[in-house]
């Protein structure tokens, strides 16, 4: 996986927000989720049958689950279950094949804290044998156990730790299109089950998410068991199927049959992606070298750090082969091309999505560098992005990526006839799914894509100092303002992720290029873009398109140009120095960009238009920056002083007058980059201090700890090697065995003692003066830094019923098969 800025750590997986994220996480799965399906339904269309299904208990006189507890009293007395259990599914696979192709391993005490919600791992997990030696040698820390995962089982104490409620077996067809799958959200914790269950599905889709993120997949099973109670669960970028919960006690040939029948799919029908393969040392070689020389020729460091720079795009024993078919995008003969990469600069964080891979590639034909990008794009989307560029390079578009190559990812079960795309969709309309939070979810196909760019540089958070955000971010406008008149295209989704700096032969200040065409639009007569309704990334994005008439609202040139107004502002706020507070800073940000109230935001921005509110009281220290915000900020909303000297000013071309001459006149800092650090108190898990992460358990500088400015891991600043701790990690882990790449990471180094429990814990009392900033900070962060998205739920009574199950092959109602209009 991506390495964070300073490349210390894994980037999202940090364990003091585990709690945060988690209980986002879940906020999102009411999206995507589809449910319950029944079990034999689910096996029948999800796993070929390889035997007749078993439908009596008669065969299993003594259960094989026996050892198996239906409950037990708390997270303490979990190993009751998972131990037994993983020694019943070993031995069932042993009875039914000579030589078992898979082996499940527990790997929940495989952690240096297994009851700390950041650094937990599953309580059983299922490997090929070879995978599973290589898991057993890994250390404790690393997270070897999500790269090299079959499927893995997630256990819980008892049956009302299950956050769905499976409606009953004689429901009408009526009534079931009303019933509600999921427990309703808790509220704020009031409603202590509901969040216990949240508590425990959160973590569900944490491992689902990392094991997809680690992998090279299309898709992922899962199981959850509470108490003796099981569900089946299959995960793909589109959403989430569940079936009915059923008891492995009084139905041990549903779980028996599951494992069966998974044991003998191939890799592909497990969901690995077999367009990817382990490279071979000479493949590997190639890319370290060329990677290599590209860091040093971007970033001009030499020794320890150069060595330092490689490591985020490079791990040894760790690289693999990518094909890229370029005639599947349009139709035509497929061309297949092979890119060498390793570790990516952008992971997938999120289930449900585009679940981006960004790496540095190397081409082995050619041994040329380029960006690939991985993802997997709507299906309702028409326009490919590599087509977009294409016109763009044909158009003489300046400051855009130069296209390489693209195409759709075949499906290896089609022989390469058919692409592969997500499945989860095409269950939405049937009769057995039931409504969620009131609703019933609309759920988008998604297909998956590759794109090649020769272009190939660094993220705009590497920026130097302030010549280069002004200099980087003009580059940005001059591709806007081409696009526009060259090309009649908007990009509409400026953002710090879709710009990069490249430096170029001769040149002492690294250029900008604006990249991720895919979410751009076509213009009318008007300039309008074609489609109406909000794109782009929310805290870069305009007013307007932010308002409550945003579904009706096309974009225009001016809502591009002031999110790249705000887009400098971002990162002046953040990477350059000023006068703000870590707390001051934190509240400015929150408000200004991430304001959400219900889908509706830009309030702080309109005030700031008005009267300069909240950017009046920011001092930086560059005076030229300082001018150049407060110029551009009159061209877009003129205060009354101003007006009638900049009133229309807000077109491209009288900025692109005023930013050029700014540029000529003014002799900016270059090197003046630090890093403006934000509290974080509102979004830690209960073991860390109200502050910020500490450092001891999450790796992190002393200068975050205590919210202090530190000096930038600017390009050509990156510091010491790895720890002699990592490099071990790092060293015990082997090449993965089975056709799709696995991917190992190893997580920062954690010295102490093993974490009790999620509730009992510690904290180190700070003085009072610290407590007062940290209560002030936690009361600012409550209001403004709730996860988007995220509803509070309401008071009612939650009735706890234990899961019900329905004997093999028996249908719900009457008209099973019907899909709904």
């Amino acid at each position: 996986m991506a390495l964070d800025d300073d490349l210390s750590r894994t980037e999202g997986l940090n364990p003091s927000f585990a709690v945060w994220h988690n209980r986002a996480r879940v906020q999102q799965a009411r999206d995507y989720i589809l449910g319950p399906l029944d079990v034999p339904t689910f096996l029948d269309t999800f796993l070929p049958r390889a035997l007749p299904r078993v439908d009596t208990k008669a065969e299993y006189l003594n259960s094989p689950f026996e050892r198996v507890p239906k409950s037990v009293g708390d997270v303490s007395q979990i190993s009751h279950i998972y131990e037994p259990l993983t020694a019943a599914l070993n031995t069932a696979l042993r009875q039914r094949t000579r030589r078992p192709r898979l082996v499940f391993e527990a790997t929940f005490d495989r952690s240096v804290k297994p009851l700390h919600p950041g650094y937990m791992k599953p309580h059983i997990c299922c490997f090929t044998p070879e995978n599973a030696h290589t898991v057993r040698r890994a250390d404790p820390h690393a997270r070897a156990e999500f790269g090299y995962a079959e499927l893995f089982l997630n256990v819980n104490p008892d049956p009302s730790c299950d956050i769905f409620v499976d409606p009953p077996a004689d429901i009408s067809d009526d009534d079931l299109q009303t019933y509600e799958f999921l427990r309703p959200p808790s509220d704020c914790g009031r409603d202590p089950l509901s969040e216990k269950t949240e508590r425990m599905f959160g973590l569900h889709i944490a491992f689902a998410m990392e094991v997809l993120a680690r992998q090279n997949r299309i898709f992922l099973f899962s199981v959850s068991l509470c108490g003796s109670f099981a569900r089946f669960f299959r995960w793909d970028r589109a959403g989430c199927i569940v079936t009915e919960a059923f008891d492995i006690h009084d139905y041990p040939q549903l779980l028996l049959e599951f494992v069966h029948r998974f044991s003998l799919l191939s890799h592909a029908q497990r969901g690995h992606d077999l367009t990817v393969r382990v490279a071979s040392a000479k493949e590997e070689a190639l890319f370290r070298d060329v990677v290599r020389a590209h860091v040093h020729s971007q970033l001009e460091v030499e020794g320890e750090a150069l060595d330092k720079a490689v490591t985020a795009h490079y791990q040894p024993g760790r690289t693999s082969v990518i094909q890229v078919h370029s005639g599947q995008a349009s139709g035509s003969k497929a061309t297949v091309s092979h890119y060498i990469v390793s570790r990516p600069v952008i992971s997938p964080l999120t289930l449900m999505g585009r679940g981006t891979r960004g790496y540095w590639a190397v081409c082995r034909e050619t041994g040329r560098i380029g960006f690939l990008k991985d993802t997997w794009r709507q299906i309702c989307v028409e326009q490919l992005e590599g087509d977009i560029l294409q016109k763009l390079n044909a158009q003489g578009v300046r400051n855009v990526p130069i296209f390489a190559t693209h195409g759709h990812v075949p499906d290896s079960e089609s022989d390469g006839s058919q692409i592969q795309r997500t499945l989860t969709e095409r269950y939405m309309r049937e009769t057995w799914t039931c409504l969620i939070d009131g609703k019933d979810n609309y759920i988008y196909g998604r297909v998956h894509y590759r794109i090649v760019f020769d272009t190939v540089g660094y993220n705009l958070k590497t920026l130097r100092g302030t010549e280069e955000l002004l200099s980087s971010t003009y580059d940005v406008l001059i591709a806007m303002r081409d696009a526009l008149t060259k090309g009649s295209r908007l990009h509409r989704d400026l953002s710090v992720g879709n710009m990069i700096l490249v430096k170029e032969p001769g040149q002492t200040t690294r250029k900008g290029y604006l990249i991720d065409w895919d979410a751009s639009d076509g213009v009318d007569a008007s300039g309008q873009s074609v489609n109406p309704g909000r794109a782009g990334t929310w805290d870069y994005m305009s007013i307007r398109m932010l308002g409550p008439n945003h579904d009706n609202e096309k974009h225009t040139i001016q809502d591009d140009m002031e999110s790249l107004l705000y887009l400098v502002l971002y990162c002046a706020l953040l990477y350059l120095p000023h006068n703000l507070p870590m707390l001051g800073l934190t509240t400015l940000v929150q408000e200004f960009f991430r304001q959400d109230a219900g889908g509706i935001g830009g309030e702080a921005k309109r005030l700031n238009a008005v009267s300069r509110r909240y950017t009046r009281r920011v001092r930086f220290r560059s005076t030229a920056l300082q001018e150049w915000l407060h110029a551009v900020m009159d061209y877009h909303s003129p205060t009354e002083d101003v007006r009638e000297r900049c009133l229309g000013m807000w077109t491209p071309e009288h900025l692109d007058a005023f930013w050029s001459a700014f540029l000529e006149m003014h002799a900016l800092e270059r090197d003046d980059r630090i890093v403006n650090k934000l509290s974080m108190a509102g979004c830690c898990g209960p073991d860390t201090p109200f502050t910020s992460p500490s450092a001891s358990s999450a790796g992190d500088s002393g200068a975050q700890v205590l919210g202090k400015r530190s000096a930038a891991p600017s390009p050509s600043d990156l510091a010491s090697p790895a720890s002699k701790r990592c490099r071990k990690a790092e060293s015990k882990a082997a090449t993965p065995r089975t056709p799709a790449a696995a991917e190992v990471e190893v997580a920062a180094p954690q010295p102490q003692p093993r974490f009790q429990s999620s509730l009992e814990h510690t904290t180190f009392a700070p003085r009072r003066s610290a407590r007062i900033r940290e209560r002030q900070a936690r009361a600012a962060l409550l209001v403004h830094d709730a996860p988007q998205g995220l509803r509070p739920g309401t008071n009612r009574r939650t009735v706890v019923r234990p899961p019900r199950t329905r004997l093999p092959g028996k249908k719900r109602g009457r008209g099973g098969s019907r899909k709904r209009s």
